[in-house]
């Protein structure tokens, strides 16, 4: 294998003030065999350039060396998880946990034996130029970016910049967005060079190989690349099956301490982790089956639990399990919990669950090994709103599930519900509010149904002409802004609100939270660590918890 290094040190002052950096050294290794190379073997280039100048010369000196010997040229990669440019949605706070699916590319970019780097721009609040002087500093072969929705407009103008300042750098977008709408963003952003459609980690490690022989990327499977112009899918990737046989994300990329703010409540350093992937049902408003297949693959408990042992010794104290089905198997849940007690693990941990799937062993097993807060997919008060989302469940059976939690021990449980639905009325918008008040939970979740690329509801409304696809597919689309028959936005937004405030200023709910928190350790840590921040909760419950502030 061949080596390339080089060193750009000092700077010297120009004619102007500018500073002019100067090439050190710039030396290959080859079977062993150290040979120092001047600036004018394998093409032209300035004796004393500036960065950016100096990273295209030496992508043309790669590209000749390659050429010229059939050697392979390591290469360096940064993986970018962007923030948006503004969070617009009330009752958003998205910087509870890490990007797991960027730090899975990571290690196993590593495993493989390239060098990479990791800025979570999201989770650090720092403004774009910070981020673009990181990027030339490292002077990376291969750019990455991964997204959400809410992200892409951002992403699509931080690769803009970075190709204008690193012309060579090969920019690769991935992510649930970039797979569910790939051709339409690769034909509005040249700047793009491919797109991983799915799980990445395979298809990435692929992708910087090929590009480091030299090698045709179109052979790579699982992306989609540029060919004299027009946007072509290469072979399709099967999913990974063997979970276990993936490296362990790169937790050491990102801090602890930025991250654990959910509700308007602070949890102490929080991390992600996922025990399995797909989930075997068809909700309307979910993309998952598109992304991850509807087919369910898992870890073994076993390689759970190791993961959880680091993520400990790495100074994390809160693990989020964000499987999209963790609930759906009973036997591995309890396998998980007796682990964690057998090796005497002490931590929080929280994860979303199915109503249909909570029975009181279960969540017994599940607080006795440190689960403290529970998800429930609630969803609606009425059936014929659950039925249109093909939940495949009942409001008794959130009711019941609720009780089972709370029987069981579980320190906080949050239901989850979406309202807005094409021909939900008023009355059963309300209905849906004033069921998450009777309920015997400790704070609700109200989301307004949006539609996105990927979900059945987008596909409905695409056919139906409510929505124009040309128009939404890169922002998404909240279902009343485009469906006539649905309670406008703004009034649920004000009906969220209003009920938010109802919810928390109940004396009979304060009175019980108060009970729970004196007799719960876990608790009165979490109301100590943010008593100091109680405007946050306020301000959460009106919508008005301003998430976009930058570190500069």
């Amino acid at each position: 294998m061949l080596i390339i290094t080089y060193n750009l040190v000092g700077y010297e002052q120009g004619a102007r003030g500018q500073a002019n950096w100067r090439v050190h050294s710039l030396r290959i290794n080859y079977c062993k065999r150290e040979r120092e190379l001047n600036n004018a073997r394998f093409g032209e280039g300035p004796c004393s350039p500036d960065p950016v100048s100096f990273h295209v010369y030496l992508i043309k000196v790669r590209q000749n060396l390659s050429r010229a010997y059939s050697i392979i040229i390591e290469m360096k990669v940064f993986l970018i998880f962007p923030a948006p440019e503004f969070i617009h949605q009330k009752f958003s706070t998205p910087t509870f946990s890490p990007p797991l699916g960027l730090l899975y590319i990571a290690s196993s970019l590593r495993e493989a034996g390239v060098e990479v780097r990791l800025t979570d721009q999201l989770g650090e609040k720092i403004p774009d130029e910070k981020l673009l002087k990181r990027v030339e500093r490292y002077s990376p072969e291969v750019v990455g970016l991964s997204m959400m929705t809410w992200q892409a407009t951002k992403a699509a103008k931080l690769a803009a910049m970075i190709k204008e300042r690193l012309p060579e750098t090969h920019i690769v977008f991935g992510g649930v967005h970039a797979t569910l709408n790939v051709e339409r963003m690769m034909s509005k952003y040249i700047q793009i060079d491919s797109t991983i459609e799915g799980e990445g980690e395979l298809s990435m490690v692929e992708l910087v190989r090929a590009l480091e022989h030299g090698d045709c990327i179109q052979t790579v499977p699982g992306i989609y690349y540029r060919e004299n112009g027009n946007v072509k899918r290469g072979a399709p990737r099967r999913l990974i099956t063997d979970l276990d046989s993936l490296p362990l994300p790169a937790m050491d990329l990102v801090k602890t301490d930025w991250y654990g703010q959910v509700e308007g409540l602070r949890w102490p350093a929080v991390a992600s982790m996922v025990t399995s992937r797909g989930c075997p049902f068809s909700c309307t408003f979910c993309c998952c089956n598109q992304f991850a297949g509807r087919k369910w693959r898992f870890r073994s408990p076993e390689s759970v639990v190791d993961e959880i042992e680091n993520l400990l010794a790495a100074g994390f104290k809160t693990i989020f399990f964000v499987d999209d089905c963790f609930t759906l198997n009973k036997k591995r849940i309890l396998r998980i919990s007796e682990l964690i007690k057998k090796r005497r693990l002490e931590f929080s941990w929280l994860c979303e669950g199915r109503v249909d799937q909570i029975d009181y062993q279960t969540i017994r097993s599940m607080v006795t090994s440190g689960c403290t807060l529970i998800y429930l997919g609630l969803e609606s008060a009425n059936q014929r709103i659950l039925d249109y989302y093909r939940k495949r469940i009942t409001p008794q059976m959130g009711v019941q599930a609720v009780k089972t939690s709370r029987r069981a021990g579980m320190d906080i449980i949050l239901g989850t519900f979406i309202i807005g639905a094409p021909g939900e009325t008023m009355r059963e918008v309300q209905n849906t509010i004033d069921f998450s008040l009777k309920l015997d939970i400790d704070f609700p979740q109200l989301n307004i149904l949006g539609a996105l690329p990927g979900t059945e509801i987008w596909d409905q409304l695409v056919s139906q002409q409510y929505i124009d696809p040309e128009v939404y597919w890169e922002t998404g689309v909240h279902i009343p802004d485009v469906h006539p028959n649905s309670v406008k936005t703004d009034i649920l937004e004000r009906l969220i609100s209003e009920g938010y405030e109802r919810f928390i200023r109940r004396k009979k709910y304060l009175l019980k939270e108060i009970l729970l928190t004196l007799k719960s350790r876990y608790r009165m840590k979490l109301f100590l660590r943010n008593v100091r921040h109680g405007g946050e909760i306020l301000a959460y419950a009106k919508g008005e918890l301003d998430v976009n502030e930058e570190k500069h």
